[in-house]
């Protein structure tokens, strides 16, 4: 069976065709700058060479053309058993499920929640309804590793009537990453044991932490939608509810006007003023800059903090895992949020994390917490789960 697991973004898609019989690659595509004068597609089937194109590409739904094209230079698109979705959110929706239109409407429903992401799936799915019609579109939301937390860590201090008629509660995100490193930890640093307790550090573009136990997740950092917990590249964070609503009316912001503040204009970009790219903010560190420090350290200071918050829910941990982007390679980082930790059991070994390992342990043999820069690896978990949905539902 052939998954393809579709990766759009606002000027980028990326795909992963996966066959499930041993879960390999075997095809890979990205497309770079959608909509500028030279678009760039660079794309590899299994034991061929790679190949680039350049070429301008309009929009989402040439870029998937382009790559179906692609694909079938070497596959038939009628091999595909489905197409997967690392879908974000959608009211009453948890799981994995085929993208309906009643599925499409909950994900409406909840737009405005996590607007740029889900418009931009949105599009994704009707393009290939439109290019693959008889090919099943499958979405495994991210908030389904984060379902079963429990209700002291989801309840938000509302009257209960808007949780029950609106959905407010924490839902939580990045649940495939997370689920991959759970999966990861299990297969490769466990030893057999059936006990453990784990923090995933997923710092990027977009970050979130999350507090695990024996591979369920009990508590993460982001919320009803992925605006709070850490700063992200251009979306808030954390902010207190009543210094937005103060904001909003000294501004004279409508919710709409307020919503592009808090997603596009905040985050590290709007401490900085600079980028919201961690590798602009450490250039301009290295010039002397201070508000590429003051954002830098705001960064590092809440990956603490949401550290040291789930070693209290878990009763200390057995790991402590940094993945992603800026998780795996920014030594910096993972030095600053780890640092004067020791009384927690947490000892950085300095040579180990300077090395920037793609893999493996980065504490101390004194550090009763190991702490392990590792992959994730989310398109794998969609296309697992997507085919399971497949079979189960033949």
């Amino acid at each position: 069976m052939k998954i393809l697991i579709a990766n759009p973004g606002s000027t980028s898609f990326k795909c992963k065709c996966y066959e499930s019989s041993d879960w390999s690659v075997v095809f890979e595509a990205a497309l770079e700058r959608i909509g500028e004068p030279e678009s760039a597609l660079s794309y590899r089937h299994a034991d061929k060479e790679p190949v680039d194109v350049r070429r301008p590409v309009a929009d989402v739904e040439q870029a998937i053309q382009l790559i179906l094209e692609a694909l079938q230079t070497h596959r038939s698109l009628d091999s595909l058993a489905a197409v997967g979705f690392k879908t974000v959110l959608a009211k009453g929706v948890n799981g994995c499920v085929q993208l309906d239109d009643s599925i499409i409407r909950a994900m409406q429903e909840y737009e405005p929640l996590a607007p740029l992401h889900t418009q931009i799936y949105l599009t994704a799915i009707r393009v290939f309804e439109s290019l693959l019609p008889d090919t099943p579109r499958i979405g495994l939301f991210e908030t389904t590793f984060h379902h079963n937390i429990p209700a002291p860590a989801f309840t938000y201090a509302i009257p209960q009537r808007y949780q029950d008629s609106l959905g407010l509660r924490k839902y939580g995100f990045h649940g495939a990453s997370h689920w991959s490193i759970a999966r990861y930890l299990e297969s490769n640093y466990l030893e057999n044991k059936q006990s453990y307790t784990a923090i995933s550090c997923h710092l990027g573009g977009s970050s979130s932490i999350c507090a695990i136990r024996n591979g369920e997740s009990v508590d993460t950092s982001m919320g009803m939608s992925p605006q709070c917990g850490l700063p992200n590249a251009k979306r808030v964070g954390d902010l207190d509810s009543f210094a937005l609503l103060y904001l909003m009316e000294k501004e004279t912001l409508s919710p709409a006007a307020a919503r592009e503040l808090l997603a596009s204009e905040s985050g590290i970009l709007g401490i900085s003023g600079i980028s919201g790219d961690f590798r602009d903010i450490q250039a301009a560190m290295a010039r002397g800059s201070e508000r590429a420090r003051l954002t830098f350290d705001t960064f590092a200071y809440s990956v603490k903090r949401y550290i040291g918050e789930y070693l209290a829910v878990l009763n200390g941990a057995d790991f402590i895992v940094f993945t992603a982007g800026l998780g795996q390679h920014s030594p910096a980082l993972r030095r600053a949020a780890l640092e004067n930790m020791q009384n927690l059991g947490i000892e950085l070994d300095e040579k180990l994390n300077a090395g920037t390992p793609k893999e493996g342990v980065i504490s101390t043999p004194n550090s009763t917490v190991n702490v392990l820069v590792l992959p994730t690896h989310e398109e794998l978990i969609v296309a697992q789960q997507t085919a399971d949905f497949i079979q189960e539902n033949a």
